[in-house]
């Protein structure tokens, strides 16, 4: 069974019983050591604690690539970023690195992973998952563009808090609405003071929006009925 987890920010945890993929962990406060602007939630475990056998970090942004994290994460766990990421990862001690940029893909387990276009204010990717007949699609950290409504899907993971190279609520709601996905899922929210938005400002105004809880998990055939 296919079961996912939002672990704050752009973090998200997914398993299938064979294996795990983690994309942007967040598990330190180096956001608050660098730019004095600390967690609202705390983590939700240690970075040691992480189980899995990839994580996707989509771009070279401190709450994407969690350089007082990363150091402790087991070494055995393939990294997949853009290029522009892969001197912070191995600065942190990563290994195993794989680049991750547009067009890019890869198949671990049963998990098809794929790099689409995202507009952000550094190289980034979006990441569209397929599993199982599901193809989810977490926006990661972009402006809204037209390019984003070619990804067709089932679940959509979009950002909401509109500052520092994102697409606002409004902007979100209008992609859900042109992509017209069976699920619709705020994220990028409820970490910082200053960046962060309302989800109720999304999932009350598209047709098919859905508010993961914080560190609970899910098995995606819960999400879809929830709508």
């Amino acid at each position: 069974m296919l079961k996912i987890k939002w672990i704050g920010q752009n973090g998200y945890i997914l398993n299938d019983g064979k294996t795990t993929i983690c994309i942007d962990p967040y598990l330190s406060d180096v956001v608050n050591r660098v730019a004095n602007r600390p967690r609202m939630v705390e983590a939700p475990f240690k970075p040691e604690e992480l189980k899995c056998e990839m994580v996707i970090c989509t771009h070279n942004h401190l709450d994407h690539v969690d350089i007082d994290a990363i150091p402790f994460m087991d070494k055995k766990m393939m990294f997949l970023a853009p290029s522009d990421a892969e001197s912070t990862l191995k600065d942190c001690g990563v290994t195993k690195y794989q680049s991750f940029d547009e067009g890019d893909s890869i198949t671990i387990g049963d998990f098809e992973l794929n790099a689409v276009f995202s507009d952000h204010t550094v190289p980034a990717v979006g990441v569209v998952i397929k599993h199982s007949g599901i193809t989810m699609y977490f926006t990661g950290d972009t402006e809204y563009n037209e390019k984003l409504k070619e990804v067709k899907c089932d679940m959509l993971f979009v950002c909401i808090n509109g500052k520092l190279g994102n697409m606002d609520v409004n902007e979100a709601i209008r992609l859900t609405n042109e992509i017209n996905p069976k699920v619709g899922i705020p994220t990028h929210y409820g970490m910082f003071e200053s960046n962060t938005e309302n989800p109720d400002k999304y999932t009350l105004n598209v047709d098919n929006g859905f508010e993961m809880e914080y560190n609970r998990e899910y098995s995606i055939s819960e999400v879809m009925s929830n709508v």
